[in-house]
């Protein structure tokens, strides 16, 4: 069945979450962030990705909407996010999170929708703000669209930085513990093969947070706070157990980076804007 392509603009019930010490430090080691400004203590702050702790349960919200019609949540595919940070998430922050779907778009044999969650302070303060953009396999109206032309690949100068970080065997279960995510195609090898993939792969979410702690090390001097916005497409898969390199360039607006698995495919390929 295709998905509600009205359904567009409407926002779903706020929730009100205190952040805890605990929880920063925990999303940071899943994540294989050694940032010490994630570790518990007075100048502790969340790492650029941490905002996901608290939006992906409303995103789910979303997902799960029956209006929506999402019949079938293992055919979603992460495509996109962005996350803009107003202000770094302390611990003993209450803040409230507002999830909204932005828009659904027919895409012909699939659909997408696109899913926004707000972080606030109880006096209406934004904090920070975090946007999804989900395809969902099977879910169009089955009529042919024609093809949307990739734009050209911009002409870039030298490489900024280049650095490569280790997918860990156990990344996968330490950041859905860590996330929330239990999505089963990142623990379960059966299902994984199920649904057309290689067996587990890494999370999406937590191959970009990993990445994000050697841009946050590279390309602000180590200080997370200084990370404004962040916003990437998912590619391909990860595989636990394997390296991936980042290689970065100067832009007008910060820097574009692309991430590579052992086989040469983008993974990753991004934005990141610092202050």
């Amino acid at each position: 069945m295709p998905l509600n392509f009205a359904l567009g603009g409407k926002t779903y019930a706020p929730t009100t979450v205190t952040i805890t010490a605990a929880e920063i430090a925990a999303y940071a080691a899943a994540s294989g962030d050694s940032n010490p400004r994630h570790a518990p203590g007075p100048d502790q702050v969340g790492s650029v990705v941490f905002p996901v702790v608290h939006g992906l349960p409303l995103l789910g919200v979303v997902t799960m909407d029956p209006e929506l019609n999402v019949e079938n949540p293992l055919m979603i595919v992460h495509g996109e996010q962005e996350i803009i940070h107003h202000r770094p998430t302390r611990p003993g922050d209450a803040l409230v999170f507002t999830p909204s779907l932005v828009s659904v778009e027919d895409k012909g044999k699939g659909a997408t929708f696109l899913a926004r969650v707000t972080a606030a302070t109880p006096d209406g303060n934004a904090v920070n703000e975090q946007s999804a953009t989900i395809f969902v396999r099977g879910a169009g109206s089955g009529t042919e669209r024609p093809a949307t032309p990739r734009p050209a690949a911009p002409e870039r100068a030298a490489s900024f930085a280049t650095f490569t970080r280790h997918v860990a065997v156990g990344m996968p279960a330490a950041y859905a513990a860590a996330s929330g995510d239990h999505n089963p195609i990142h623990l379960d090898d059966a299902v994984a093969r199920m649904v057309g993939l290689p067996g587990v792969i890494n999370h999406g979410l937590g191959t970009l947070s990993l990445v994000t702690g050697g841009l946050v090390e590279h390309l602000a001097g180590g200080d997370p706070t200084r990370v404004r916005r962040l916003a990437v497409r998912f590619t391909d898969v990860v595989l636990p157990g394997s390296d991936v390199v980042t290689t970065t360039w100067r832009a007008g607006h910060g820097f574009d980076f692309d991430t590579t698995r052992p086989d040469g495919k983008t993974v990753i390929t991004g934005t990141v804007e610092v202050e």
